[in-house]
């Protein structure tokens, strides 16, 4: 039988998803008019992947939640609790739940409010961006990463894993990158190109690193650079970080994290599970993670109006680093 996937919170990564999969199943796209509307007007396109295999029906309508056996949750992590709602008033209760939301928080959430259901990890370990109102270019290495499931069996351009937990911890040392680059209110790449910046993001990854080591968390490397490597490299001369780890991460000179996006409309951001996690899980064992706690501050603080972003490399390492 051919599985009936609804994608819940249709933005860039979402739609993605679901023009990748489509020829899979019976794909719907559930997102906001500004997107499902753009998507009306022209055949979904993926620059850097085939153009799906079959166009997916569209919607705006929650209740469309309602004949899906898969349910792919690809909201922020910042809109979980409305759409846990909507799945609970709308979703069969037999139906599963694939979440591709940056973090760990989001399946331990979902896990604890459905827990009849199935609850599947996903991990993303590019970024995809808009190009017109119906073209999606994917930036970055990497494949797509999914809990093996009768559901996911069939999905094209995924590994399938029994178990996704070193993977998203592995994911998030990636992300920790996110508030650097969203206080420096510059593309990533001109972020990465900046030795002040990058001895921020190196310091955020090394505490990480070491807070893993003693909560004894296991992690796997996601993308071609080891953050062993790159805690090394981001402090290095520009030249050497640009030859060793920039050049494999094939970046798009214009692209910037969704953190760095939010920050700049005016949205809440993912810092809490994504930074956040660090000086949680810290605590856990008795110890303390204060680069990443300094930098959930700052953000939070421009969240809340009392603090612009647009930090230079020098302002940033003495905000954060002393």
């Amino acid at each position: 039988m051919t599985p009936r996937i609804a994608i819940l919170g249709a933005g860039a990564i979402g739609t993605w998803a679901g023009g990748l999969w489509a020829g899979a199943g019976d794909v719907t796209l559930i997102g906001r008019p500004r997107v499902i509307d753009g998507l009306r007007g022209a055949a979904l396109r993926l620059s850097g992947a085939p153009d799906p295999a079959a166009q997916p029906t569209l919607s705006t309508a929650p209740e469309a939640l309602e004949e899906a056996d898969l349910i792919v949750l690809a909201t922020k992590a910042t809109a979980l609790e409305p759409a846990m709602a909507e799945i609970a008033r709308h979703a069969r209760t037999d139906a599963a739940i694939l979440s591709l939301l940056n973090g760990l928080d989001p399946v331990r959430r979902l896990r604890a409010r459905f827990p009849e259901r199935d609850v599947l990890a996903g991990m993303v370990p590019f970024n995809v961006v808009w190009e017109g109102p119906s073209t999606l270019h994917r930036t970055g290495a990497g494949t797509l990463a999914v809990e093996r499931h009768a559901l996911t069996a069939a999905l094209p351009g995924v590994e399938r894993h029994d178990d996704l937990t070193a993977l998203q911890y592995g994911k998030l040392l990636l992300n920790l990158v996110n508030p650097v680059n969203a206080l420096a209110a510059r593309p990533l790449r001109s972020t990465l190109l900046e030795r002040g910046y990058r001895r921020v993001f190196a310091a955020a990854l090394a505490e990480a690193l070491r807070v893993y080591r003693a909560a004894g968390v296991e992690w796997r490397q996601v993308g071609p650079t080891s953050p062993w490597v790159a805690t090394q490299a981001l402090r290095a001369p520009t030249w050497v970080f640009e030859r060793l780890v920039l050049r494999r991460q094939k970046l798009d000179p214009t692209s910037m994290t969704s953190m760095a996006s939010d920050l700049a409309v005016g949205r809440a951001t993912e810092i809490d599970v994504l930074n956040g996690e660090i000086p949680r899980l810290a605590q856990t064992v008795g110890t303390r993670a204060p680069v990443n706690a300094r930098l959930v501050t700052l953000v939070q603080e421009v969240e809340a109006g009392r603090r612009a972003t647009g930090l230079s490399p020098d302002e940033m390492e003495a905000q954060v680093l002393g």
